[in-house]
C-alpha cells in the first residue's frame, strides 16, 4: 500500500464514443463527478432517484453538470437497468451516499466495477459497521444499533459507561452526533434524532456507542485494482483534528502519511477495508486513537457530497474525493504516483460562534484575506446571519488555510481567533 503523498495521474485523452460512465444519485457534487468523466473522455448519463424518495432538504434539487442523459430510478432495478442498456455502460459510481445500494447492483447488473451489492450497507451504516469489525476481531466502539430507545436505555444501564453518543445508523442522515451523560440526555437525543429520521425518510434505526477519547484523525481512502488483480487500498490523506477546551472542532491539520501515527492508521484501515469488503471506490472515515488501546473506527462514509474545501483540495495536494473514485472505476484507470517534493501545511479551520449574532464586514475581511486562506467555505458574507455553534455542522463556515511553514498557518489561525473574540459575530444584520 502506498503511503506517500500522490500526484494527479495523468489524466486519459482517449475518447469512448461507445461507452459511456453512470453517475448514480450526483446530489451535492456541482457537476463534479461529470466534470471529471469528461475530462477523461467519456459522456455521463446520471440516475436520479425518485423525488418521493428524497430527504425533504433535497426536495426540488436538480442534477447539474454536462451529462449526455438522465434516468429516474423510480424504484425497479430491472427497469432502470433496461433504461440503461442503449447507452453501453462502462462505468458506474455513486455520486453521494444515497446512491450507494443502488450503484452497487447497477455495476453487478451491467458487469462494471463495483462493490458486491451484499455489502453494500457496511459503507453507509456506522453501527452494521462497528458489530462487523467486533465479529472479526478488529477494535471497535461497544455500542447498539436499535430503533427502540428502550432496548438502548437497557444497554446504557448494562454498561454504565460515563459517556456516550448518539447518532443516526445511515450516514445519510443530515444529523449532528449527540454526547450523553445521562439516561434523560439519551432520551432526549434519541427522540430528537428519531424525529430527524422520520422527516427525511430514512431508516429508523439509531446507533449508541461508548464516546471514545484519544487522538482524532480522518482518513481519505481510495480502493481498486493492484498488479495481477489483486485489490488495492491507498491512503491519500490523512488529517488530524484538534479541538476546543469544550469539545468543539477546532482545526484539521493535514499530517505527512509517511508519520509513525499515520502508518500505524493506515495498517489498521487495510484491515477494515478489507473486513468491509470494499473492493472498488472511496471512503472517508473517523478513527480515534485510545490510549493503551490503538486505533478505533468510529464511521466510514462512502462518497459524502463535494464542497469548496474539497474542490481546492486537488490544487493543494494532487487529488480530492471526485478524482479517486472516478479513478478506481475506470477500466485503464492510471496508477497515481509519489510526488517527491513536499506538500504545503493545510489546516481546515472552523469558524466558532458563541452566540447567535451577524458577521461583522470588517473583521470578515480581516480574517478572510489573511496571507494562508486560500478558500472560505459557507456564508460567509457582511450582515449573515449565524447562530452559536454547538456542533461542526453549526459551524458558521470554514476556512482552508495552506502554507509553506507550519508556523505561518498557526498565526493566521490565531488571528482567526483573534478576530472571534474582538467581535467577528457582532456585526450589523443583512
Amino acid at each position: 500500500m502506498a503511503l506517500q503523498p500522490v500526484a494527479p495521474a495523468a489524466l486519459g485523452t482517449a475518447s469512448h464514443p461507445d461507452r459511456v460512465a453512470v453517475v448514480v444519485a450526483p446530489y451535492g457534487d456541482d457537476g463534479a463527478y461529470a466534470g471529471e468523466f469528461t475530462a477523461r473522455g467519456w459522456p455521463c448519463v446520471a440516475v436520479e432517484l425518485a423525488p418521493e424518495t428524497l430527504p425533504p432538504e433535497l426536495a426540488g434539487s436538480t442534477v447539474s453538470g454536462e451529462y449526455r442523459g438522465r434516468i429516474v430510478h423510480t424504484g425497479s432495478l430491472r427497469e432502470t437497468v433496461k433504461l440503461l442498456a442503449p447507452h453501453q455502460v462502462g462505468a458506474v459510481v455513486a455520486g453521494s451516499s444515497l446512491g450507494i445500494d443502488l450503484a452497487d447492483q447497477l455495476a453487478e447488473r451491467l458487469r462494471s466495477t463495483g462493490n458486491d451489492p451484499s455489502s453494500s450497507p457496511l459503507r453507509h451504516d456506522i453501527g452494521l459497521q462497528a458489530e462487523t469489525l467486533a465479529a472479526a476481531g478488529v477494535a471497535a466502539p461497544r455500542g447498539i444499533r436499535t430503533a427502540s430507545l428502550a432496548t438502548a436505555l437497557d444497554w446504557a444501564a448494562f454498561y454504565d459507561l460515563p459517556e456516550y453518543v448518539v447518532a443516526a445508523a445511515d450516514t445519510a442522515l443530515e444529523a449532528p452526533i449527540r454526547r450523553c451523560r445521562s439516561g434523560y440526555d439519551l432520551a432526549v437525543a434519541w427522540r430528537a434524532m428519531r424525529r430527524t429520521a422520520h422527516q427525511q425518510g430514512l431508516d429508523p434505526h439509531l446507533v449508541l456507542q461508548e464516546h471514545l477519547s484519544g487522538a482524532v484523525y480522518h482518513l481519505d481512502t481510495v480502493t481498486g485494482g493492484g498488479p495481477f488483480g489483486a485489490v488495492q487500498h491507498r491512503v491519500t490523506r490523512v488529517w488530524a483534528e484538534t479541538r476546543t477546551p469544550s469539545g468543539l472542532h477546532d482545526r484539521s491539520d493535514l499530517v505527512d502519511p509517511r508519520g509513525h501515527a499515520p502508518r500505524v492508521l493506515t495498517l489498521y484501515m487495510q484491515r477494515v477495508l478489507d473486513i468491509l469488503g470494499v473492493t472498488t471506490g472511496v471512503l472517508r472515515s473517523r478513527l480515534v486513537v485510545v490510549h493503551g488501546q490503538g486505533p478505533v473506527l468510529v464511521r466510514a462514509e462512502s462518497g459524502p457530497p463535494m464542497d469548496a474545501a474539497d474542490r481546492v483540495l486537488r490544487e493543494l495536494t494532487g487529488s480530492n474525493l471526485v478524482q479517486d473514485a472516478v479513478q478506481a472505476v475506470l477500466p485503464e484507470g492510471p496508477r497515481a504516483a509519489t510526488r517527491p517534493s513536499p506538500r504545503p501545511h493545510v489546516a481546515r479551520v472552523s469558524l466558532i460562534a458563541p452566540q447567535d449574532g451577524a458577521l461583522d464586514e470588517e473583521l470578515l475581511r480581516t480574517i478572510t484575506t489573511l496571507p494562508t486562506v486560500r478558500q472560505a467555505v459557507g456564508d460567509l458574507r457582511p450582515g449573515a446571519r449565524v447562530r452559536r455553534t454547538v456542533a461542526r455542522t453549526s459551524s458558521p463556515g470554514e476556512l482552508v488555510l495552506a502554507a509553506d511553514s507550519r508556523k505561518d498557518v498557526d498565526r493566521d489561525h490565531r488571528a482567526i481567533r483573534s478576530a472571534e473574540r474582538r467581535g467577528l459575530y457582532r456585526g450589523t444584520a443583512a
